[in-house]
């Protein structure tokens, strides 16, 4: 009897989209799937898939409704973000719950007041996305019962435990989340939401170029915490197969391109074929690292 295959879709943004390519590859290889974790994008195209979408499909789709500005960026109020979001949800996935998904599936989000990771699996397929992706200062938090649910990635962008306690056997992980020397280091978030560069250090106006602002200096600060803690827990439970696509300096809010992360995906995957059609042979060995954890 074969293992039970679970896929991890990690967090990413825009980069996320590799996660197309990488499951073309898989579909078209015949590699059973018996659980999905996805979290952010990895939310959106995981439950694509698991509700009966071939991955051309998704591209299609994302394609022909726009979907490839996935986060769109051109309305400045979050929550005119998060409706537009929404009404591209609800043309494949309106009224569904997990139950329909003919994969099981988790997509994680963080639970804002608690601090807590929040794993859902049930109910309504459209909210839970919502809150999956809801990334702090781009989406606003999703209230789900008594929680405001948001981006799993706060907490942990690529949820290979979570793959592990459904009953996964073997995981295969996509990790797009973005190292830290991909983008410019003092590059201000708001300027990348706006799509402007913003001269935030008029200050002496003639250093601005040169020094980082206060609001670059915080961003970058938590990208070094939260890439350390993404790093930290993929230690804590590493995957039997690690896909990182080389997406190169693709920006996480730059939806201008879907062939690039796409192609990326494909080749991640196809350079790493064997070792996961290994996964599926009967008696395959768990990954050292995870066995001596």
């Amino acid at each position: 009897m074969r293992a039970k295959i679970g896929l991890v879709l990690g967090g990413g943004g825009s980069r996320g989209l590799a996660h197309i390519g990488v499951l073309d590859v898989l579909h078209r290889e015949n590699i059973p799937i018996d659980f999905i974790v996805g979290t952010s994008m990895g939310a959106i195209i995981g439950v694509s898939y698991a509700n009966g979408m071939t991955p051309r499909e998704i591209a299609q789709d994302m394609t022909e409704s726009g979907g490839t500005n996935i986060f769109n960026m051109n309305l400045f109020s979050a929550k005119a973000r998060q409706r537009d979001l929404q009404r591209k949800l609800e043309t494949t996935l309106s009224g569904k719950t997990f139950d329909d998904l003919n994969i099981k599936t988790a997509l994680m989000t963080a639970d804002m007041l608690s601090g807590e990771e929040v794993v859902l699996q049930q109910g309504e397929l459209i909210p839970a996305i919502l809150a999956s992706c809801a990334v702090p200062a781009v989406f606003p938090p999703v209230e789900i019962g008594d929680r405001q649910l948001a981006d799993g990635g706060v907490i942990d962008s690529l949820a290979t435990g979570t793959a592990f306690a459904l009953g996964a056997e073997r995981v295969i992980a996509v990790d797009v989340y973005p190292p830290l020397d991909s983008d410019d280091p003092w590059v201000d978030p708001v300027s990348s939401i706006v799509g402007v560069n913003l001269p935030f250090n008029i200050l002496p106006i003639s250093d601005w170029t040169k020094t980082p602002s206060m609001a670059s200096s915080m961003w970058r600060a938590v990208r070094v915490m939260t890439w350390y803690l993404h790093e930290q827990r993929l230690k804590l439970h590493p995957p039997d197969v690690l896909l990182r696509p080389d997406v190169g300096d693709y920006g996480s809010l730059d939806f201008t391109d879907l062939e690039g992360p796409l192609a990326a995906g494909r080749l991640e995957a196809l350079r790493h074929i064997e070792k996961i059609k290994a996964l599926t042979m009967p008696n395959h060995p768990a990954t050292p690292a995870r066995m001596t954890s």
